[in-house]
């Protein structure tokens, strides 16, 4: 216990070390979107998490993690600012290097070869993404109940065990690899089959959570084109791309160079033929050394380190692979958070054997070897920390890094409009090209009618993302604009109604009430500023409105303003 509490101090000060530089960061990316569910701000409605799914505007995306949701109530609680969300994610991240070295000692008996996967666990650059990005606490959290299943299960408190997995699959739907990991360590150790009962009670229930949540979409879903085009060739097609892109995922994890927050449509070239593709071709390879490795295991009876890259690296990786069915993304390094704990632990183990060496050499070389790949991982990850500490860094990184993606080219061109507006709007169109029903790119599309003047294109473009995303909370806010700067204030109410219902915000309300007033609707405009604020209202703006003074609003709501 004592030797266990020193390993976690030492973790706890690495970690915090390393990724020190990202408690400052903002908001970024995905985080825009998830964190702007309306119950966040009502502390009172959280559990009603448990009926609602993941993206508040697109519950066709099939996800469902409440309790990640929930964890982010908390930290509302104690603030909106982005520092609290990042000390969270760092703490949860050096827990769960911790846990890496509870189960990596348990699996061989050995703390230097455990500690070893826990430090390079702890400062890998691939994982940046899962921990300074705030909506990666779904990686986080479903690992850290997914390890907390495995551990229980070996001390056979299979009950507990059962919470715990279900704890993991109601933080991220990539935890249904845990109760076939816990099959194949089954197998292994030759354990009986009580846990099994309660290991599929808990899936069940879990299951039956998501099909009253999300209907249909519980055990399908509509997957935009955009972020993964697999979803949309041929089952040889898909299957030829990700092994590709399992090749791609382990040299990421060992060689973390050219990283990347984005891989959509067209970053990654389809494979329509195997034997053009050596990546493909390993990835097959690898494909087969997994399938004999489980072979071993299950019919054979024999084991070998190979056990643990099938385990804890190939089982998990299926699950986000693309290849049996698609996923939300073509590829994400958020995802190797769990699967990268399989190929640690093989790096770890060579460098166990090389430390623990009879000659006094190979013990220096191993032990500097180590120090110096800890050194180089650390580095990385520091400096990967600052490109996610900004929308701007990020947003500039990613059309570096992937500049073929659509995705990439929008963002950046939304991130330069009101500094270079030709280059956003050659991006946009060139987007528009590829593919013209990319609801962000129709969104700058628009942003770029509005700075030339012409409000009725940006309408069109704007009218057709909503039709795309009837709630999206972007289109939603630009064209309520539109419609205002227009005069057609029926319809700028009209979309608003739907903006300060789904995801209020002072801002959207009183935008709210100052159209209503506009449209001569007073008593309602009351109405809206006193559901909101209470009776009272201490808001300039807000009582602007009650006052009828409304031409300085009207300037400020104005598009450009």
């Amino acid at each position: 216990m004592v030797d266990s509490w020193k390993v976690f101090i030492l973790l706890f000060l690495i970690g915090f070390f390393v990724f020190s530089n990202s408690l400052n960061g903002e908001f970024v990316h995905d985080d825009l979107i998830v964190l702007s569910h309306s119950f966040f701000s009502q502390p009172g409605n959280i559990f009603s998490f448990f009926s609602q799914p993941y993206f508040e505007d697109f519950y066709q995306a099939g996800l469902y993690r409440p309790l990640t949701q929930i964890s982010f109530v908390f930290n509302f609680l104690f603030g909106s600012s982005p520092f609290g969300f990042h000390l969270v994610n760092v703490l949860l991240h050096i827990i769960n290097s911790f846990l890496v070295f509870l189960l990596v000692g348990r699996l061989v008996k050995s703390n230097l070869l455990a500690l070893i996967a826990a430090l390079l666990f702890l400062v890998l650059p691939i994982h940046v993404e899962a921990v300074t990005s705030i909506v990666g606490r779904a990686e986080l959290f479903s690992f850290f109940f997914g390890i907390l299943t495995i551990l229980l299960w070996f001390d056979s408190r299979y009950f507990l065990s059962a919470i715990s997995l279900l704890l993991a699959l109601l933080s991220k739907e990539s935890a249904v690899a845990v109760p076939a990991i816990v099959f194949f360590l089954n197998v292994s150790y030759r354990r009986g089959w009580r846990w099994l009962v309660w290991h599929l009670g808990a899936t069940v229930l879990y299951f039956i959570l998501r099909a009253i949540v999300l209907g249909r979409y519980a055990f399908e879903s509509k997957t935009e084109f955009i972020f993964n085009p697999l979803a949309y060739i041929s089952f040889f097609e898909r299957t030829f791309t990700a092994l590709k892109i399992l090749i791609m995922y382990i040299v990421k994890v060992f060689v973390p160079l050219n990283l990347s927050a984005d891989y959509s449509y067209d970053q990654i070239p389809i494979v329509v033929n195997l034997f053009s593709s050596p990546l493909a071709l390993t990835g097959l390879a690898f494909l087969g050394l997994m399938i004999w490795t489980g072979y071993r295991i299950l019919f054979k009876g024999r084991y070998s380190v190979l056990d643990w890259l099938l385990i804890f690296f190939f089982i998990p990786f299926l699950v986000v692979s693309n290849i049996f069915f698609p996923i939300g993304t073509i590829m994400a390094e958020r995802l190797m958070y769990l699967p990268s704990l399989g190929a640690l632990m093989i790096l770890a183990a060579a460098i166990d054997s090389a430390i623990k060496q009879s000659s006094k050499l190979s013990r220096q070389l191993g032990s500097a070897s180590f120090i110096l790949l800890l050194v180089v991982y650390g580095f990385l990850t520091v400096n990967r920390n600052l490109v996610w500490a900004s929308r701007e860094a990020l947003l500039t990184d990613i059309f570096e890094k992937s500049p073929n993606s659509v995705v990439a080219k929008t963002e950046y061109g939304i991130l330069v409009l009101n500094k270079d507006k030709g280059l956003a709007k050659r991006l946009s169109l060139e987007v528009y090209e590829k593919y013209p029903d990319y609801v962000q790119n129709l969104n700058l599309r628009g942003a770029v009618g509005v700075q030339e003047g012409n409000l009725e294109e940006a309408e069109k473009f704007l009218e057709r993302a909503l039709e795309l995303r009837p709630k999206h909370q972007n289109t939603l806010h630009n064209l309520s604009r539109v419609y205002f700067t227009l005069g057609k204030y029926q319809k700028a109410e009209e979309t608003l109604r739907v903006l300060a219902s789904e995801y209020g915000g002072t801002g959207n309300i009183i935008f709210y009430a100052l159209v209503q007033a506009k449209n001569g609707r007073f008593d309602q405009s009351r109405e809206t500023l006193y559901g909101f604020f209470g009776p009272e209202i201490k808001d300039e703006s807000a009582l602007q409105i009650l006052r009828g003074e409304l031409k300085e609003l009207e300037n400020f709501y104005i598009l450009g303003k």
